[in-house]
């Protein structure tokens, strides 16, 4: 079996009073495309990546940035 990860759709926006569907469209649209190539969608997981700061901008009191996203992963034989 090989496992395949790739980040989901970030920064989702709808419009005031505006539907999901364009927001869960663009997963669909991301697991469909998969597919095309023969992956199968097998889970979605949360990831932290922590981001170390320059030495500029440590010097300045910057801290570590930590960003937590979405990642799908798909599986094939």
């Amino acid at each position: 079996m090989e496992y395949k990860c790739v980040p989901a759709p970030r920064n989702l926006i709808i419009e005031k009073n505006g539907s999901f569907d364009a927001a869960v469209r663009s997963f669909a649209d991301l697991i469909n495309s998969e597919a095309n190539g023969g992956w199968k969608f097998h889970s979605l997981e949360n990831i932290a990546i922590t981001q170390k700061q320059g030495c500029l901008a440590g010097l300045f009191g910057q801290k570590e940035i930590s960003i937590i996203f979405n990642m799908l992963i798909f599986s094939k034989e």
